[in-house]
């Protein structure tokens, strides 16, 4: 994390683009919101990517590596996905750019060359890019993330115990009083009433919801629906 921390303020620094490569389930739309919130509030300029699902598949593509490079962003980093990327991670390279891997998948044989990688098995993979960004950011921040967090852990079936439990716990606390835009447009479209959420509406009602765009359409329109500051 701090490795990654450091080449995040870097970016900063020299005005520097940096594309947060994500997923297109719910895990990978939340987790992508989460960095994009995260890094937008420090000054960074951020460029999200979510892969098409029929034309380019699952994980970081070769496809997706030189959208960055053409729109002259250095930095990538991923989201919920990267671990067993072990070519991808070369092309990177040939490409001249920095990769921070962000995952909770099960590693592969080799591990990927990138510049850093963030990973743990014990999460889902919107916890992980959340802890890389708790450091850096506001508490006010850390604690509204939470709510995708919980989201995330939910829709991705993680053991609702441990770890998994106590970041849901929290996270539902947020979600159930929230301010942000798209949720409560979703939560309203889907009938439910704020302060009633639990497991139950994230995982059959919201979370359904939020993966049908990667299905019908593109899964970045979930990802803008969680970002938009326009009511309208």
């Amino acid at each position: 994390i701090e490795k990654a921390n450091k080449r995040i303020f870097e970016a900063i620094e020299k005005g520097e683009l940096i594309v947060v490569y994500g997923d297109y389930d719910v895990d990978g739309i939340c987790a992508s919101a989460i960095l994009y919130k995260g890094l937008t509030s420090i000054g960074a300029k951020v460029l999200p990517y979510i892969p098409h699902r029929e034309k380019e598949g699952y994980g970081l593509s070769e496809q997706g590596l030189q959208f960055a490079k053409d729109q002259g962003a250095p930095l990538v980093i991923t989201v919920d996905n990267g671990i067993v990327a072990v070519n991808q991670a070369k092309f990177a390279k040939s490409l001249g750019l920095d990769l921070i891997i962000t995952d909770h998948h099960t590693p592969g044989e080799n591990t990927p060359d990138a510049y850093a990688i963030v990973h743990s098995t014990k999460m889902c993979g919107a916890a992980v890019a959340w802890c890389l960004i708790r450091s850096l950011i506001k508490k006010e921040l850390v604690e509204e993330l939470l709510q995708f967090v919980a989201i995330a852990t939910i829709c991705d079936l993680l053991p609702l115990a441990g770890l998994g439990r106590a970041l849901v716990f929290e996270g539902l606390k947020i979600l159930n009083k929230t301010t942000n835009l798209g949720l409560l447009a979703l939560i309203n479209e889907s009938g439910i009433r704020l302060g009633s959420i639990s497991s139950f509406e994230i995982g059959y009602m919201l979370g359904p919801r939020l993966n049908a765009m990667g299905r019908v359409e593109h899964a970045i329109d979930s990802l803008r629906l969680l970002c938009t500051k326009d009511p309208v």
